[in-house]
């Protein structure tokens, strides 16, 4: 479907969604719940890959730069993926492929050609102005083009980057940025990806969404019954924000479609604000129930943390006997 900036097209997205995708076809989607590896971009060769088969381990999730993939336009680089996906099935175990086009530290994460199209975040890296029209039509052509790997055994299916831009009021302005123009990209890359993936899952990682945070629950509902996994970046339980503007869309959508949470670098050490806590920090254990019990997860993803930081909080060691004695614990 072109991508076009109109009510028509919304209401296409929005109002017969359910015609498009049927009980069944939704059925027939790969759904392998339970405990991923998140890989740092440090640790992510397929040794590190091998160090994380630890037992309860259904997969794992690891980063792909847009820019490895695609280096010129049009020409992708499959190579290792591919590699990885042939690793992944040796070993039993499902690979999740996020794509990147942020970064967090001063460099791309996007093509050359996109250089024009990304803008300094607030985090000290780059953001791509996903709602762009150009931008748009070159992430379709991406996951089109993924598409080869949806009958891939161990291809559990492609994750995007938070929904938060990181990005002042004043650069979303200068660039065109609306509210409307987000939500209808979202909905057009992802009805893309669902056709182009048709047996495999899209894991959307919410959290903010600027200037209109409904418009996540109206991306969902579109998007439910064709393979969209919703979630989000940061299991903070005591995380104020969090409560109050993404964690009641895991309550919303909680038997509409599957769910994912992830722990990662500051989960770990996240302080306890309550009281009668045995503990400083949010624990692995409690972590896990919180987004089991609250969050309702199905797939539950923690970040390789190698080591604590500070000195005294939880790193990724100490996930490892949750997911040993919880291997199970969407059913």
């Amino acid at each position: 479907m072109p991508f076009k900036w109109n009510g028509l097209f919304l209401a296409c997205c929005l109002g017969v969604s359910a015609l498009l995708a049927s009980p069944a076809a939704e059925a027939a989607r790969k759904y392998n719940p339970g405990h991923y590896v998140a890989l740092l971009r440090s640790q992510d060769s397929q040794a590190y890959m091998a160090a994380s088969l630890k037992p309860g381990v259904k997969g794992l999730m690891k980063r792909y730069a847009w820019k490895s993939l695609e280096p010129t336009p049009g020409n992708y680089n499959f190579s290792e993926i591919q590699s990885d996906l042939h690793w992944a099935a040796a070993y039993g175990v499902r690979l999740v492929v996020m794509i990147e086009d942020k970064t967090f530290v001063p460099e791309r994460a996007t093509p050359g050609y996109l250089d024009s199209y990304t803008r300094k975040n607030r985090k000290g890296g780059y953001t791509l102005l996903r709602w762009n029209r150009y931008v748009v039509d070159r992430t379709q052509r991406l996951f089109r083009a993924l598409g080869r790997f949806d009958g891939h055994w161990a291809f559990e299916g492609i994750a995007t980057q938070e929904s938060a831009l990181g990005l002042d009021e004043s650069v979303l302005t200068q660039n065109g940025y609306t509210p409307e123009k987000y939500r209808d990209a979202y909905l057009a890359i992802f009805n893309t990806a669902s056709s182009a993936l048709p047996s495999s899952r899209i894991f959307w990682f919410m959290n903010y969404f600027p200037r209109k945070q409904e418009y996540i629950a109206h991306i969902a509902g579109a998007m439910a019954s064709k393979g969209l996994v919703l979630g989000g970046p940061d299991v903070l339980p005591d995380d104020k924000v969090l409560k109050e503007m993404a964690y009641p869309f895991y309550e919303k959508f909680r038997a509409k479609m599957p769910l994912f949470g992830q722990v990662e670098g500051e989960c770990y050490s996240h302080l306890h604000k309550t009281c009668c806590y045995p503990n400083k920090y949010w624990t692995a254990p409690e972590l896990f129930r919180f987004a089991r019990d609250k969050l309702h997860v199905d797939y539950m993803f923690w970040v390789r943390v190698p080591k604590p930081t500070p000195s005294d909080a939880q790193d990724w060691f100490d996930a490892l006997p949750v997911i040993e004695n919880n291997p199970l614990f969407n059913q």
